[in-house]
């Protein structure tokens, strides 16, 4: 598993505003690194349970959540301990150093965090029931399901990356400075504070356009999961009339694996077999077939060829 960076002088400086005892040195980063030994842990007794549906796109996936909790993990982590850095107990203040407004803006600090985060903490987190969700699945994960399911955690990213750049613009605009921002890592901070120094026409940490750009994207990718899902309820509902009948040859839409597939009584010729070819169509020996992927463009493919086959058949 990948892991993220966790600042250790934040950590210890969380400690000492609200304990007397001494941070033991790496005690974050240890606690961090415990969570994901958990969560791997679990995730690995999920593949052995269920070793029939794991493939390579399968594993692709769950690497990418176990990704995500890693990066997400240690910006949690990174953010509570900022939070506690606010502000020191009233044990370690004093009463009479003890600024009771801040203390409040503190704790309502505290309680917005473990309502964003605290699943986080969690071994039934989210991302980990994403994962069990994926291999758990009864039915093995066709391409169309897994494309989808791609598709999706892409829209999640660029939906949390939008969200991101628009904060961020906005503590610009209150501070006129990055500096403390904690919805960026120091990393993420100097890249931007450098793509600003180089475009001096740059207003804010994103110019318009990167939001623009990303709403787009997002607008696409939801376009193509709704064309998957569409194509997909169409060839589960079969109907007969969808194409004309030619004696001999069967069209089959296969919503498992989002094929059309044109399924020959005997051996077509080879004139056929190049017009077949020619629009995109390719011999599967394992369904006996001549098929395509189940697409707009197929289904219109699939029609042009059965008008042609209509007259040689």
């Amino acid at each position: 598993m990948n892991k993220y960076e966790i600042n250790e002088e934040i950590a210890k400086s969380a400690k000492e505003m609200n304990s007397f005892s001494d941070y033991k040195e790496n005690s974050a980063t240890n606690e961090y690194n415990s969570y994901l030994i958990s969560f791997e842990n679990n995730v690995n007794e999920l593949i052995n349970k269920y070793p029939q549906n794991i493939n390579e796109e399968v594993l692709n996936l769950i690497e990418y959540y176990k990704d995500k909790y890693t990066k997400k993990l240690a910006f949690a982590i990174n953010k509570h301990n900022s939070i506690e850095c606010k502000m020191p107990s009233i044990m370690i203040a004093g009463p009479a150093k003890f600024n009771v407004r801040k203390k409040e803006k503190q704790n309502n600090a505290r309680e917005n965090f473990w309502k964003e985060y605290g699943d986080l903490f969690n071994e039934d987190n989210y991302y980990f029931k994403k994962i069990r969700n994926l291999i758990s699945n009864k039915t093995i994960y066709s391409d169309n399901t897994l494309a989808v399911e791609k598709l999706k955690t892409k829209i999640a990213d660029l939906e949390e990356m939008q969200k991101v750049m628009k904060e961020v613009n906005a503590y610009y605009r209150k501070y006129k400075t990055l500096d403390g921002c904690e919805l960026l890592n120091e990393q993420e901070i100097e890249k931007v504070k450098t793509d600003m120094s180089y475009v001096t026409w740059y207003d804010s940490p994103f110019p318009t356009y990167a939001l623009t750009n990303n709403l787009a994207e997002i607008k696409r990718l939801k376009e193509r999961v709704d064309d998957i899902t569409r194509l997909k309820e169409r060839a589960e509902n079969q109907n007969t009339n969808k194409y004309i009948q030619i004696e001999g040859l069967k069209v089959v839409e296969d919503a498992t694996d989002m094929r059309i597939r044109l399924i020959f009584d005997n051996i077509p010729s080879e004139e056929i077999r190049t017009i077949l070819k020619s629009n995109g169509f390719k011999w599967s020996p394992k369904n006996s077939a001549w098929q395509r992927q189940l697409t707009d463009n197929g289904i219109y493919a699939t029609k042009q060829v059965l008008e042609t086959l209509k007259e040689k058949i």
